[in-house]
């Protein structure tokens, strides 16, 4: 896995030379495909070349593709990512209603432990509301802690804001930007150890190709809100109106953000395959206790 990302923000044609990509946007401009660790295209008109996608594929570089809203709408997945994806997906395929429940109850508990050590690190006393909830965390969440977390979360972290009422709130607008991008990271993530995304641990939606990989992004989130929480404290009164190159680029750096996994330092990246590889042992030994989450640095 490479270290840059490359952003298509203009016109442009990608190929496939000599094991690297070519971008020709009037220049032709060579990159490594070692080097890469993601690729973003946001111009509406920009063609690539199915040579280079398969070799992306196998690269692991991930490929996001935007709307045209200009936030990503969707990440190149490689097939048969795992020798033994049939095996891990029988076993997927029997999870019980309480090892999904268990599973879901420590996910929960990470996140709102991440949103209070947010909240803490700007000297925020909700933090301490927060990590207080956590006791009350029961199996499947029963009594929707994560609901009543949120609401005092936002409240504190962000004046006046109701999070999916006003998409064209710049502070949902970055969220949704960046909480896509973690969505692709996690999603390869899952793929690459032998889940099918399509089965998820809490969120079950017929509708929803990646409802394991919107299960396992909730620890993760934290980490888009606090790089749109300093945009906003950069910006001060006077906010953009809509998203601008300034605000992705510093939402493209999640792909290299550090954070903690375990006893280790690391990037969200490779946390995202940590989290998926921890519960496939989870699943493979029957105990969710087994299961590990990301934190802050």
């Amino acid at each position: 896995m490479g270290w840059r990302t490359l952003h298509i923000a203009n016109p442009a044609r990608l190929s496939l030379r000599h094991n690297s990509l070519v971008l020709d946007n009037g220049e032709e401009h060579t990159i490594p495909l070692s080097d890469l660790s993601s690729v973003v295209i946001e111009s509406r008109q920009c063609t690539l070349t199915s040579p280079l996608i398969d070799a992306l594929a196998q690269s692991g570089a991930s490929l996001f593709v935007c709307d045209d809203k200009h936030i990503p709408s969707s990440v190149l997945l490689p097939f048969h990512a795992h020798s033994r994806q049939a095996g891990v997906a029988r076993a997927q395929a029997i999870w019980s209603e309480p090892f999904k429940k268990r599973c879901w109850q420590k996910i929960i508990h990470a996140k709102v432990t991440n949103q209070a050590e947010l909240l803490k690190k700007r000297d925020h006393k909700t933090s301490q509301f927060l990590l207080g909830l956590r006791v009350h965390i029961t199996s499947g969440d029963s009594g929707n802690v994560e609901a009543q977390a949120a609401r005092e979360y936002w409240s504190a972290l962000f004046e006046n804001f109701a999070r999916h009422v006003n998409e064209n709130d710049i502070r949902n607008s970055a969220l949704n930007y960046g909480y896509a991008i973690v969505r692709g990271m996690v999603a390869r993530a899952v793929v690459g150890v032998g889940f099918l995304p399509a089965f998820g641990l809490h969120h079950s939606s017929e509708l929803n190709a990646f409802n394991l990989a919107d299960d396992l992004i909730e620890p993760f989130r934290p980490f888009v809100d606090a790089i749109v929480r300093e945009l906003l404290d950069e910006d001060g009164d006077e906010l953009p109106l809509q998203l601008n190159m300034r605000y992705k680029t510093r939402l493209l750096d999640l792909i290299t953000m550090p954070c903690r996994f375990g006893d280790i330092e690391t990037t969200l990246p490779y946390a995202c395959e940590l989290a998926a590889e921890s519960l496939l042992r989870a699943t493979n030994a029957k105990d969710p206790s087994l299961i590990e989450t990301v934190s802050f640095v």
